[in-house]
């Protein structure tokens, strides 16, 4: 996981709590929110006042070290996860924070992608009316589901059961968004000012 020094004593508390590491975790996890938002408050490096309760200290390394990287803090959360038996009550109850965190993380990147987007076709085409934009980013986004559904579906036909394993699945995923992410990068955007919103930059 990467950690060292106070975040390794934190995880080993963390591990050898197994009844109540769901209960820490959403409570890390609502720290980190905290933290981020005061850090943000503060323009600072560190935010100016961030007190925590005496049973929730020990959790300070894990909040600091996560609160501005949420990616990181769902890998932690995976090998956190990872060092129970799949059947635990343990293990279920890391899935279920991961699942809600990583939730949110890729919400926070839709949003970060679209607005990449946007600004990319403003450079390019020239800003347009709000609704007409909101339009925009609605077809967008339904060609990119359309284009990712296809790219699942092909990598999927090479498993003989049709089925493709739930860490492929992340890998893969990633893949296509890196390829769209580049698509943005280099201006492959529908035009939206052009009659059929379908039409690329040339």
């Amino acid at each position: 996981m990467g950690e060292d020094g106070d975040l390794t004593k934190c995880t080993d508390t963390l591990l050898r709590n197994p009844g109540k590491l769901g209960e820490w975790l959403s409570v890390a996890d609502k720290h980190m929110q905290s933290y981020a938002q005061e850090h943000k408050k503060s323009q600072e490096e560190k935010p100016i006042t961030f007190l925590l309760p005496k049973a929730h200290a020990f959790m300070r390394p894990l909040i600091e070290t996560y609160a501005s990287n949420i990616e990181a803090f769902t890998e932690y959360l995976v090998g956190l996860r990872d060092r129970f038996d799949r059947n635990s009550a343990a293990y279920k109850e890391v899935q279920k924070v991961y699942r809600r965190i990583n939730g949110r993380y890729i919400q926070q990147q839709r949003r970060e992608r679209m607005d990449r987007a946007v600004a990319k076709a403003e450079e390019l085409y020239d800003e347009i009316p709000f609704m007409q934009r909101m339009q925009w980013m609605a077809k967008l986004e339904h060609q990119w589901a359309k284009q990712r559904l296809d790219f699942l579906e092909a990598h999927r036909k090479q498993y003989k059961n049709g089925r493709l394993p739930a860490e492929d699945r992340v890998k893969r995923l990633a893949e296509f968004w890196d390829q769209i992410d580049t698509e943005i990068n280099e201006g492959k955007l529908p035009n939206w000012n052009l009659p059929n919103p379908g039409a690329t930059q040339p």
